[in-house]
């Protein structure tokens, strides 16, 4: 279980160094059914990307953090359980006058809750749960306007220099573990945009997406044994497939609407016709489904670049979804990651199985069991291996267990708290 800092009210997309503007934030579980209950202190920092003296690093692997103006206890705000929420003014210092644009970022500060007042809670041990930090998208500074005849410090906002216009996303930040340092470089992060706030749920991280990241990137991890072992068996093969020319032709034969724009000589994806391709040389394909923001199908994508991978949602998902692969192209030199359009609901599908299916938090809906389970028995066969993050939520849930039993061998892997990851491989015939 994970609680995640969410911004009520949005940050502005343009800010007038020392102006102020008032930032108003919570802490909630994925699906704002609860409030983290307990007090504590979260740090409000502001960033800027510096170059690093690094050799190979870029000016992204730099943060130079600059405490904002206007709080009372200096970068840190108290966020009181009773209240639910917390209200600040805060204001960019001077000193950011060189740089173009910023980004505010609040996080738990791991200094003990200490409070004078009578009758109040004290935090002395770390929470139970990972609070994750909520990065606001970046902000343009705007210089604050030379006029020294009026007096400044209790000023009210210039609207002239604010533009009113509010992001409505947040950025959340993931760093690669240590064994993926030889691939894409020290201290490199994966960034994920998220609704800010309840919006589309679609929108949003949701816990089982968080689970499957922070383990699948692993080194120790089921997946990464599962690759290893497959890499030894290509290499005895000898299998040589063109990784951008997988994943074409991958669409074309996974009945999936590709929301990019096609690349020159590429198969449309409306083929009727998809040549099979023999088992030998069967195309590395992970198919995400019910992605939402595109996280776990990233983080598989940055971790094992050898697999082509394509992530799929509904309408509403798949804008924030394409912004989040565009965001990490750092991280995918291969460009072996690519969103489509796929609709559980459609029936009689003619298209071949992939390797591996990912499905994270999707059977909270007893409603769309029916469509889940065909889809995946559409998209596998005895070799296809999927991997289904889940989260206890409630006993309905179970039904969808009790009908892919008939269908699957359901293995788990790896458990926290209440969340798990299955593995999920067909029954022979």
């Amino acid at each position: 279980m994970y609680y995640y800092i969410r911004l009520l009210k949005n940050t502005p997309i343009e800010a007038v160094i020392q102006e102020p503007f008032k930032l108003v934030f919570t802490i909630t579980t994925d699906l704002t059914e609860k409030f983290y209950d307990q007090p504590c202190k979260l740090r409000c920092q502001t960033v800027v990307r510096t170059p690093s003296t690094i050799p190979g690093a870029t000016a992204e692997d730099t943060v130079m953090t600059i405490m904002p103006q206007g709080l009372t206890q200096g970068y840190s705000l108290d966020y009181d359980p009773k209240i639910g929420y917390c209200s600040v003014d805060v204001r960019l210092a001077p000193c950011m006058t060189p740089y173009d644009e910023c980004q505010l970022v609040l996080s738990l500060d791991p200094t003990p809750y200490t409070t004078n007042q009578p009758g109040s809670k004290t935090l002395l041990e770390p929470p139970e749960y990972e609070i994750l930090p909520a990065w606001s998208l970046p902000i343009h500074l705007k210089p604050a306007p030379l006029n020294f005849s009026k007096k400044t410090k209790h000023r009210k906002v210039n609207k002239k220099y604010l533009i009113d216009t509010r992001q409505d996303l947040v950025e959340r930040y993931f760093k690669l573990p240590a064994h993926l340092t030889g691939l894409h470089g020290p201290g490199r992060s994966l960034l994920v945009r998220e609704d800010a706030t309840e919006g589309f749920m679609a929108r949003h991280i949701w816990d089982s997406g968080v689970f499957m990241t922070k383990h699948l990137m692993l080194s120790d991890s089921w997946l990464s044994k599962y690759m290893k072992e497959t890499r030894e068996q290509d290499k005895d093969e000898k299998v040589d497939v063109n990784q951008e020319k997988s994943l074409e032709s991958s669409l074309s034969t996974l009945s999936v609407l590709d929301t990019s724009v096609p690349a020159p000589g590429s198969s449309s994806p409306s083929d009727p016709s998809p040549t099979p391709i023999p088992s030998q040389c069967r195309e590395r394909v992970c198919l995400e489904l019910g992605a939402g923001t595109g996280l776990v199908g990233i983080a598989v994508a940055v971790a094992f670049p050898e697999l082509s991978v394509l992530s799929t949602d509904l309408d509403e998902a798949l804008a924030l979804m394409q912004q989040n692969v565009d965001a990490n192209a750092a991280l995918l030199p291969n460009n072996n990651m690519k969103v489509g359009f796929l609709d559980w609901a459609e029936k009689d599908r003619k298209v071949k199985p992939v390797e591996i299916l990912l499905l994270a938090d999707v059977v909270y809906n007893d409603l769309s069991h029916e469509f889940l389970l065909q889809t995946i028995l559409d998209y596998s066969d005895e070799k296809t291996k999927v991997l289904l993050g889940y989260k206890f939520r409630h006993e309905a849930e179970q039904q969808f267990f009790e009908r892919a039993k008939d269908y699957f061998n359901i293995e788990n892997v790896h458990q926290q708290d209440t969340m798990q990851l299955f593995v999920m491989t067909r029954k022979a015939n």
